[in-house]
């Protein structure tokens, strides 16, 4: 049997398998500001003129060092990263003289974390169910949640449920919830396609009204009917918000509104997914992109960023299938031409969420945009050996930055490592073992094995995947944040949507395991 702890350590200390090293081909270096490590990292110190060779001295946590020497300031710490423990590491970097060989100047020193690599998935506990059942209840939670079945009896959101704030996200994510269930629950489907339609039908109520510059799209951000002070409470973000669109999340509801338009046959949710891609349409950045935040006033854009977002190219291909429109086919492509261009090309993979804030230049990069582009070329463009190479390079990223095995940088003593790791983490910002992080990495290393046939990334997956699991309450919820409590004050650590990604993941691998045979 294939040693799959021995065989990703062989990739993590290897400078040929580093994830995306800077200072390559003119890559920039994206690790500016990353904190933690699991693959053998290179580092944008500086050169200095007339200096021979460059001393490298790890000190790790034991106050042990560790010692190469090197051509170029910027070389990779393969050679040493084998024998560094998972730890806190402190390097210093000096030039050394060309005629002495003696240290001329310390050019630069750098503390990081060396998280802990791939233990294999015999060393975490079994899940306690199958895929399968943890997928039923999963969504079941979700139909009988309070804050959920709201929509089924009132047709409005729950006053107190703080995340209604952000009702293109939250609703979006409720409407796919519940046509899932529809299909797994036969004697609930009627009452889980109302309750869709319900929460779709006051979504439509508040978006946009004709005429408006914003016309047919969804707010970000909205009180109505909601507490006032049980949202401060917990969605403080919002507040300042209101008068803003951050344009990732129409598309969330469009993407919604397109699946219930399916299910229901309902033409009006067509014609409102149609109402938001015809903003698009109008309103592309000559990129292939939009920009990020819009003012609710005037329609104009308060930002410079540009969105990135996979969803988009979702959305597009579904109308393309629905409709023949070759716009919208086009539009797909110019949006994944962006991705290539400015995402890929410079792995500038920067965090967009609601609640955060918005910068650039490495300050905050996630991996939602990456994981999803990962499963992109693994489902569309296996049989293209550069796309497949990037799909590699990426998912090294991915993993090095937002997958923990076990001690991490936020690591605290007092706290169990099953409570924690395995884990996906979310965005520098909030560097936390998510589930919904977790599960959106898992399905990259899913789709990595069927397009590659490789076990390693399957052997991954399943151990994320098992976690999720795991972290499931009897109750079939899932605590977004993996510590807390599932349903702390004010329910801050439940997200509906983390619930729902992580209930579609559990189901795909439900499919893929009784397809393959695999326990």
């Amino acid at each position: 049997m294939c040693n799959y702890k021995e065989q990703a350590l062989q990739e993590y200390n290897s400078e040929a398998t580093a994830a995306h090293p800077g200072g390559v081909n003119g890559r920039p270096f994206w690790n500016v500001n990353a904190s933690q490590f699991t693959f053998a990292p290179s580092f944008q110190f500086p050169s200095v003129p007339y200096s021979g060779k460059y001393r490298f001295t790890a000190t790790d946590r034991n106050g042990a060092e560790h010692v190469f020497e090197a051509d170029q300031p910027t070389a990779s710490l393969a050679p040493i990263w084998g024998e560094i423990p998972t730890g806190f590491v402190t390097l210093k970097v000096e030039s050394l003289g060309n005629l002495t060989g003696k240290v001329q100047y310390l050019i630069g020193a750098r503390t990081f974390f060396k998280s802990e690599p791939f233990p294999g998935r015999d060393a975490y506990p079994p899940r306690p169910r199958s895929y399968r059942e943890a997928a039923r209840m999963a969504y079941r939670f979700v139909f009988e949640d309070d804050m959920v079945h709201h929509w089924l009896t009132h047709g409005t959101p729950k006053p107190d449920y703080a995340h209604n704030v952000y009702p293109s996200k939250t609703i979006s994510s409720v409407i796919h919830a519940m046509i899932t269930y529809a299909s797994i629950d036969p004697e609930k489907a009627e009452d889980a396609l109302t309750l869709a339609r319900r929460a779709a039908d006051f979504l439509l109520s508040i978006s946009f009204p004709v005429g408006h510059p914003l016309e047919g799209l969804p707010p970000t951000y909205s009180f109505e009917g909601l507490d006032e002070e049980a949202v401060n409470k917990v969605a403080r973000a919002a507040k300042g918000l209101v008068g803003t669109v951050m344009m990732l999340y129409p598309v969330s509801a469009g993407l919604a509104y397109l699946d219930l338009a399916q299910a229901t046959k309902d033409e009006k949710y067509f014609a409102a997914a149609l109402k938001i891609a015809d903003f698009y349409k109008k309103n592309r950045h000559p990129s292939g992109s939009w920009y990020l935040v819009y003012d609710c006033a005037t329609g104009a854009p308060t930002k410079d960023n540009l969105c990135m977002d996979f969803q988009f190219v979702d959305f597009f291909h579904l109308l393309h299938e629905r409709t023949g429109d070759v716009t919208w086919k086009q539009m797909e492509e110019d949006y994944l031409n962006f991705i290539k261009e400015t995402c890929l090309k410079d792995y500038t993979w920067d965090a967009q969420f609601e609640d955060s804030p918005i910068i650039g230049n490495y300050g905050n990069l996630a991996h939602f945009t990456a994981s999803r582009y990962i499963r992109y070329i693994a489902e569309n463009q296996a049989d293209d050996p550069q796309a497949m190479e990037a799909a590699r390079d990426l998912m090294r990223f991915v993993e090095d930055q937002f997958v923990v095995w076990g001690e991490f940088a936020y690591w605290s003593e007092e706290k169990i490592r099953e409570r924690h790791t395995p884990a996906g983490l979310e965005q520098y910002f909030c560097y936390r073992p998510i589930d919904a992080n977790t599960a959106l990495i898992t399905q990259a290393f899913r789709s990595m094995y069927q397009a590659t046939g490789e076990r390693l990334y399957l052997e991954k997956a399943l151990t994320l995947a098992d976690v999720i699991a795991r972290r499931q309450h009897e109750d079939g919820g899932i605590p977004t944040f993996f510590e807390g409590e599932n349903c702390a004050h004010g329910r801050r650590n439940y997200w509906i949507n983390c619930q729902v990604i992580s209930a579609g993941t559990l189901k795909d691998f439900a499919d893929l395991t009784e397809a393959e045979g695999i326990e």
